[in-house]
Formats: C-alpha cells, structure tokens, sequence
C-alpha cells in the first residue's frame, strides 16, 4: 500500500489531526480484535496486522514529513574580515563544524528534555496519556521531537565530517524508533487464541526490558544522580533477544507489527547508548 491506502484503511483524510486517527485506529481495533471474532480468527489476526501496519505507516510518515518549519539555519562563520566564509563542497554548502556542534548539542537537550518529560508523567502508559490534559503534554513532547529530528537532518546535509554525519544519524534514528515505539498502543491484552496469548507474553517481557533500559537512560539516571550504564545495556540486550525470538516462534502473531516495531528500537537505542555515553562522544 502507499500511504494514501494506509489513511483508506483507517477510514481518515490525509487532514485528519492525529488524535483523530488515533481515535479511527482504537474504533477499528475493538472491531477486528480476534476477541470479537472468535469464529474468524484467522481474518481478524490478518486485519488486525494490516491496522498495525497502516497506523504504524500514517504516524511514522507525519513524524518523518512535518511540513512546520523546523530547520535550523546555522549561522555563517566570520573571518577576519568580517565578511562571511562560505564552505563548498561539490553538492552542497559545508557548514563550520563547531556551529553545527553547538546546535545539535541543544537541539539533543531539547529532545532529551522531551523523552524525560514523557517519564514524568507516565505517558508510556495509554490510560494515562488518554487523559485530556496529559494528551496536550504528549503533543508538545512530540512537536519538540520532530523539531529536533527535522532541524538535525537539515544539519546533516550541512557537513561531510564523518563523526558529526555519525552522531546526527543515529540520534535522529533513535527519535524517530522512540515515537514509532510510542505509537504502539497495546489494544486489549487478553486473547482467546492460545498462539496469540504465547506471542503477547513475550512480547510483554521484551516490551518490559526495553521499558526499564530508557527509562534509565533518559529519567532515572537524572534523579539519581549516576547512570547505571552496564545495566540499561545488559537490558537493551536481554529486550533484543527476546523480542527477536518473539519473531521468529511467532512471525504471524497479530502482536508481529509492534514486536518489529520495539525491536528496531531497542537496536537503535543500544546504537545511541554506544556512540553517546563515551568519553569521546559529542
């Protein structure tokens, strides 16, 4: 499907706000859930992937296609002169390496700041962002993650420095596999089919490992005071084990979408976790 196909199957306009195609999702979801078709399960585990699917292409393709104006203009460097130097490369004008240092740097608190604001206030859990004035707290945390996504590819194509190419790749990675991650709104957890019930018990305990690794990387480790390094990585890990079993015993799984969906996400974490907690890191 394009993602014109993807707005049809969730029954939404390419307009529609994105509390709106929430909204279709869930209504969808209670009606294809092989809960309410127990004498079709296998049509409703297919239609309930495509949903997953679909949701998964919609949010990922406006997180990714924001048309705000987010980029981030650095500024020119001055000689001695007082007049601007240029930096040329035969594709593009070239940043000065310390400017394009300095924005991401705060471009990457902004974000981090975000991400801890999501563990202040729970939003990992669906009932409790579902709440009026925790949906406009969740809004705000995401517009400042595109902001930050958005303004860092800009960068990106402002540079040929390999290390600097490196570190805005894989934290604009990480953002996006967080809010793709965020997106997976867990409907109903308890099953009828066995196959299904197995898939969501693993699922969970992956889910569950990646939860307590960015939970400490992005809020525990502020309020402590210390990061606990060794064991965010040893439960990236253990998450990227399990989810990837959970894919392979369970490839056709109604859980299959989101499994793949947090398990590109752990990888991406454990990516930025290597590159950014070193002394030589940005």
């Amino acid at each position: 499907m394009n993602i014109e196909e993807y707005y049809n199957y969730l029954n939404v306009s390419n307009t529609a706000s994105d509390e709106d195609i929430t909204a279709a999702y869930k209504k969808l979801a209670f009606k294809f859930h092989p809960d309410k078709n127990p004498h079709r399960v296998t049509w409703a585990n297919e239609a309930m992937t495509k949903l997953n699917i679909a949701y998964s292409a919609v949010m990922s393709h406006r997180f990714k296609n924001y048309t705000g104006n987010f980029e981030q203009m650095p500024e020119k460097s001055s000689g001695k002169s007082g007049r601007p130097n240029e930096f040329h490369s035969a594709a593009r004008d070239v940043a000065d390496p310390e400017i394009l240092t300095k924005q991401f740097i705060q471009l990457r608190e902004s974000a981090k700041d975000a991400l801890y604001r999501y563990f202040q206030y729970s939003l990992y859990s669906i009932p409790i962002r579902d709440k009026v004035a925790n949906q406009s707290i969740f809004n705000k945390i995401v517009y400042t993650l595109r902001k930050s996504y958005h303004s860092i590819h800009h960068m990106q194509a402002q540079t040929d420095d390999p290390e600097l190419i490196e570190h805005f790749g894989v934290f604009t990675t990480m953002l996006l596999d967080f809010y793709r991650a965020s997106e997976c709104l867990n409907i109903l957890d308890s099953y009828s089919n066995q196959y299904d019930v197995e898939a969501y018990r693993v699922y969970r305990e992956g889910d569950e490992h990646l939860h307590m690794a960015h939970k400490e990387i992005f809020y525990d480790r502020h309020n402590r005071g210390y990061f606990k390094k060794s064991h965010a990585h040893t439960m990236l890990l253990q998450a990227e084990k399990i989810l990837k079993a959970s894919l392979k015993i369970f490839p056709d799984s109604s859980w299959a979408v989101e499994t793949r969906i947090k398990l590109e996400y752990a990888i991406s974490l454990k990516k930025y976790l290597q590159l950014f907690f070193t002394e030589e890191s940005l």
